[in-house]
């Protein structure tokens, strides 16, 4: 007879997972020390999950399927450079009031070099959103021309990310994370590009 999952455990784990990714990074973070957060036996995880990057990747996936359908929907909208970016900002902060946690999580995995040496399917699409970015920005002419995708993606995966990772640091972050900040991290970004 197969052995259940017990949905409270593979909770425990994630939570776990995201804690020990915060605290120690992505490389920092063991399968062992995960386990034993989580207070079950790395066979247990194991049984669920080949490894710690099928682990992290389920929970990037997870917490980034939101922003990236926000940013799929936000495309087939008419609307230009400076918009898309308000909404980007917008949908990255509802994540941080919505999901503390989460927020920090990929936070972390953003500015963590040695899961971006491991994620190539997370550098895949930062520049596919890069690339789709910078294409609408020329298009509305609200981008110079002599930018390119290496540039979009740095400024759109630093400054949005860090101003945030400095906000949540502070205990009124909540009020903090409203529309006129939003609006001036677009503007930020806008003035990055130009």
């Amino acid at each position: 007879m197969a052995r259940k999952t017990d949905p409270n455990k593979i909770e425990k784990v994630k939570k776990a997972a995201i804690e020990m990714t915060i605290e120690y990074g992505y490389r920092g973070a063991s399968i062992a020390s995960i386990a034993k957060r989580a207070g079950v036996s790395t066979g247990y995880l194991y049984r669920h999950y080949r490894s710690k990057e099928e682990l992290v990747e389920e929970l990037v996936d997870t917490y980034l399927k939101e922003l990236k359908e926000n940013f799929i929907k936000n495309f087939s909208q008419d609307k230009g450079l400076y918009e898309m970016i308000i909404d980007i900002v917008f949908n990255l902060f509802q994540l941080a009031k919505k999901d503390i946690l989460g927020a920090k999580f990929i936070i972390a995995l953003v500015f963590d070099i040695s899961f971006d040496k491991e994620s190539k399917k997370k550098s895949c699409e930062q520049l596919e959103i890069a690339q789709r970015i910078r294409n609408l920005g020329l298009k509305t002419k609200e981008l110079n021309p002599k930018t390119t995708v290496e540039e979009v993606s740095v400024v759109i995966f630093t400054i949005p990310f860090m101003y945030l990772a400095e906000i949540i640091k502070k205990d009124n972050y909540e009020e903090l994370l409203n529309e006129k900040f939003v609006r001036r991290v677009a503007e930020m970004c806008i003035n990055a590009l130009q």
